[in-house]
């Protein structure tokens, strides 16, 4: 039996609200227009299934909804945390597309099939079916994503330059993670059984705190910031073949830099330190005598970089383009003698960069140098 929404929900009904409405102003700040749209876009999806959860969470409000709209709200519901996983992959990740919708959308179809039946035999009034083992599998499948949404916040958090951004993914993005497996958890451990109005509200409310957290830090940060955003002036540039070939050594722009600029340039140009496999940058802060704060923020703001493992690439694939061109040895020894560990992530770094294969590259260099010598 459906209970009736009576004076009794009053409390329950003011604290859903809040927190809808704080998650609306999180709605309304990812619609506007800004760049990133797909990171904008992942993190909008995920907040209207938070939107949705308010409503599934309580049977007697999903009820009151149109039959399309309660589906619609059951189906966001039911794959929260692969929405959590895009968001998170959009937030952290510079050129996220919003095409990695297979394992979400595919959460989506098992979280139906798990919980219709369920939903139809209470609303023709008969017992509840209990939990199956699809719906064991389902509940599996939540824990799996967000177990990889707590593995995207910690295997790029030392990389990050972007501070804003490190703070989001240090703190609010991993208490939103830790949050949702710790819920997740309990309410598995809680399936089946009577709760009392007090759990769920415990529930909302963490929801509602974190979500409150989080307009704090866009209050007080705009919200390109804390996607990683930086100015136009600070981006670094892209490379073509055309600009390869005629400077396949070229360096940075002459400009007047500080004494720890300079530092770091002629480590880079001078002494190749991109060469060394595996660097890190606490390896590269010590070989420059600073801090990883100070070389964190150079590298960010004075050379526009997000990440570390972009800035390394723009010094190593400058060097294979150029050897590429002007030499025959093989592409992996190339690769290898300049930073990579093995011809894989090179190749998938150097296709990102030039849209070609190293092979590729190498036959449209020559054909451009043969254009230039004749």
């Amino acid at each position: 039996m459906i209970e009736p929404l009576g004076s009794a929900w009053m409390p329950d009904l003011l604290l859903r609200g809040a927190v809808g409405g704080v998650l609306l102003f999180h709605l309304v700040n990812l619609a506007l227009p800004g760049p990133r749209p797909a990171a904008r876009a992942a993190l909008a999806i995920f907040t209207v299934s938070l939107l949705a959860y308010l409503f599934c969470q309580r049977a007697e409000l999903l009820f009151a909804l149109p039959r399309p709209l309660g589906l619609v709200a059951l189906a966001l519901c039911a794959s929260s945390t692969g929405w959590l996983w895009l968001a998170a992959r959009g937030l952290f990740e510079d050129r996220f597309p919003l095409t990695l919708l297979a394992g979400p959308l595919g959460l989506v179809m098992l979280g139906l099939a798990a919980n219709i039946p369920r939903r139809a035999a209470v609303l023709a009034g008969l017992p509840d079916p209990g939990v199956s083992v699809l719906s064991q599998f389902h509940a599996v499948a939540m824990l799996a994503f967000t177990a990889a949404t707590l593995w995207e916040l910690a295997r790029g958090w030392r990389d990050d330059l972007v501070e804003p951004r490190r703070a989001a993914r240090r703190w609010v993005a991993l208490g939103i993670g830790l949050y949702a497996a710790v819920a997740l958890i309990v309410e598995l451990a809680l399936r089946g059984r009577t709760v009392g109005a007090l759990l769920p509200a415990l529930h909302v409310l963490g929801i509602g705190t974190v979500a409150m957290g989080l307009a704090i830090l866009v209050a007080r940060r705009s919200l390109d910031v804390i996607l990683g955003v930086q100015p136009a002036a600070a981006q670094p540039e892209q490379a073509s073949v055309e600009d390869s070939v005629a400077a396949p050594t070229q360096h940075p722009p002459a400009r007047r830099e500080s004494p720890a600029l300079a530092r770091l340039t002629q480590a880079m140009t001078e002494g190749h330190a991109y060469r060394r496999e595996g660097l890190t940058l606490a390896a590269l802060a010590d070989t420059l005598g600073m801090g990883e704060a100070a070389l964190r923020s150079l590298i960010n703001q004075e050379l526009g970089y997000r990440n570390f493992s972009d800035f390394l690439h723009h010094y190593r694939l400058q060097e294979t383009a150029g050897r590429l061109a002007a030499e025959d040895l093989p592409i992996l020894s190339i690769a290898l003698e300049c930073g990579y560990g093995s011809i894989g992530p090179f190749n998938r770094a150097f296709r990102q960069r030039f849209g070609m294969t190293p092979t590729e590259y190498r036959a449209a260099a020559r054909m451009e140098r043969h254009r230039h010598a004749t």
